[in-house]
């Protein structure tokens, strides 16, 4: 093939209009002969194409190893629904424990109420020793609160002296005034 025939297949071939015959021709023309300076790019995607060609099939070594990397993936993902079911059941049978606890705890206190005294005089003594000793136990702690009054009142202080310092402020507006007026007697003079 001449140059000028290889020139017209490589602008067919960038138009993508080549077919398969002409496209060997073009492969054969870049693999065999010399090539000229304008032309070498071409040369390059060309011996790419031919060792594209012999690394198309991978070895037969390659595929066992793809095989056995996938069964023992499929060995250690075949283990976690177990485990998972494992750890639903036993979350399961810890809910079902907790309601049981809680109706015998709760569940079996129905009973009715009787009374305790035949005598009306008696349970009333009773209860009002009960109430005295509710009563005298929280007068105790009302105790504590005097305490908490006290404290009230040092707060009622310290407002006072908020007064005092708006009353200094007020001062200070004051001594201002009296500057200013200094300043403007000694300007007229």
């Amino acid at each position: 093939m001449n140059l000028q025939e290889i020139e017209e297949l490589i602008g067919k071939y960038e138009r993508a209009e080549t077919s398969l015959e002409e496209e060997k021709q073009l492969r054969t023309f870049f693999r065999e002969n010399e090539v000229p300076a304008h032309l070498r790019t071409y040369k390059e995607i060309f011996s790419g194409y031919d060792m594209q060609a012999e690394d198309k099939f991978l070895s037969q070594e390659f595929d066992k190893k793809i095989l056995t990397l996938i069964s023992e993936e499929k060995k250690e993902t075949s283990k976690l629904p177990f485990r998972r079911n494992l750890y639903t059941l036993f979350a399961i049978a810890a809910g079902i424990i907790i309601l049981f606890g809680i109706y015998f705890r709760f569940g079996n206190s129905r009973s009715t109420l009787k009374d305790t005294y035949d005598d009306p005089q008696l349970a009333y003594t009773e209860t009002r020793k009960v109430l005295l000793k509710v009563s005298s136990t929280m007068n105790a702690g009302l105790s504590e609160l005097n305490k908490v009054s006290e404290f009230n009142n040092g707060l009622t202080e310290l407002n006072n002296l908020s007064a005092f310092e708006t009353g200094m402020n007020n001062i200070k507006k004051i001594s201002i005034l009296d500057k200013t007026k200094e300043i403007l007697t000694t300007k007229n003079e």
